[in-house]
């Protein structure tokens, strides 16, 4: 049970206290758990309605991660690392942030695109599904190359949880050409591609959907991490199983966590 996406009170959108979102791992028999939480200087640029939304504060983050990782520890790996929201403009800021920080693991997220968080119904706005996701999913590839490191490419399919449609599943068959150049670029630069638990009202047992998940298989994909992407203490450890069972059904024995920036493989199949 090894969790590569969480956030705490340290993010703007959590209340959840670090302390207990670890006490509840560690009584669900979590190993390993990533504080990932948001360093969202995307919103900082273009037309975002959030540009006046709490950034995080970096240093307080890491200290007190820190902390908790020393207090916790011999029962649980509490690991530190944050969670960019690419955009183009916002590359520079993520440079100097992280230049100087001491992190475990890198999450590359996409939230905004053409300036405007695609959890907002505004973004919506006078768009076809096919426009709506073919926008987002432009920006996902352009966030392969982003300047900065990283380790991870999470919640792929994000725009689906608030889209407005009402079909709203992502399946490869309907955006094949730009998710293949996606995949292809996860797998040619070494990253991991995140399974994401945080389905809540869409039609997947986790992100991204099963048939981008197949695709990326079939192209010789193989590198995963888990992550729940919990934001409050109900959603620690949720589904690990089935996303467990569904990598061992498809003959993937590991799955990825990150120390120092290390990749780490676990053997699926030594888990109790």
């Amino acid at each position: 049970m090894f969790d590569c996406h969480s956030h705490c009170f340290h993010s703007v959108d959590s209340q959840a206290p670090i302390d207990e979102m670890i006490e509840t791992a560690i009584s669900k028999g979590v190993k390993y758990m990533a504080f990932t939480d948001h360093l969202d200087r995307d919103y900082l640029y273009g037309d975002s309605i959030d540009k006046d939304i709490k950034q995080l504060d970096i240093l307080y983050h890491i200290a007190d991660t820190a902390r908790a990782k020393n207090k916790y520890k011999g029962q649980i790996e509490i690991a530190c690392g944050v969670e960019c929201g690419f955009s183009k403009a916002a590359e520079g800021d993520y440079i100097n942030l992280l230049s100087d920080c001491d992190l475990d693991i890198v999450l590359n997220s996409v939230h905004s695109v053409n300036g405007m968080d695609c959890y907002h119904s505004e973004y919506f706005e006078n768009k076809s599904k096919k426009q709506a996701y073919s926008e987002y999913l432009l920006t996902v590839f352009d966030s392969l190359n982003a300047k900065y490191s990283y380790d991870v490419i999470t919640h792929l399919g994000y725009v689906c949880r608030k889209a407005p449609f009402e079909n709203k599943d992502m399946n490869y068959t309907e955006f094949s050409d730009i998710i293949d150049e996606i995949l292809k670029g996860i797998i040619n630069r070494d990253v991991s591609l995140e399974l994401n638990s945080h389905n809540r009202g869409i039609n997947t047992p986790f992100f991204p959907y099963l048939s981008i998940v197949k695709r990326y298989l079939e192209l010789g994909g193989s590198e995963f991490t888990f992550g729940t992407d919990a934001h409050r203490v109900s959603r620690v450890n949720d589904k690990f199983d089935i996303v467990k069972d569904f990598l061992l059904a498809n003959n993937q024995k590991y799955l990825n966590i990150y120390r120092n920036r290390q990749k780490i493989k676990v053997d699926l199949t030594k888990l109790k």
